[in-house]
């Protein structure tokens, strides 16, 4: 147990993550980014007038739009990585449904 007495051992002595795991790792921390920069821009959005909370505003749609589909994208891949055809078949799936979406709403 590690308490006040006893220190934490050094971060080289610790075993080396399975490189799925460490995909993954870099996912969540570009989606805690992403909650970040949406909580900011919502603040911005919020409270700051004119131009600037326009575009904050604008901006923060983008970003809760982008971190799901981004999210989805990176699974995709992850899946067609280790040959999981069925998700990869559903993330293709997916991700065309909302390039479908995306295009018919610019039309």
């Amino acid at each position: 147990m590690n308490g006040p007495d006893r220190p934490m051992p050094p971060s080289e002595d610790l075993p080396e993550p399975e490189p799925e795991l460490r995909d993954l790792a870099v996912l969540a921390r570009i989606l805690q980014v992403a909650l970040v920069v949406a909580f900011v821009l919502a603040l911005g959005g919020a409270f700051v007038p004119g131009r600037v909370g326009d575009v904050s505003e604008v901006a923060l749609l983008v970003v809760l739009i982008g971190a799901p589909v981004l999210r989805v994208a990176w699974l995709t891949v992850d899946w067609a990585r280790e040959r999981d055809r069925v998700f990869v078949g559903l993330g293709l799936v997916l991700l065309a449904v909302l390039a479908a979406s995306g295009l018919i709403k610019f039309l």
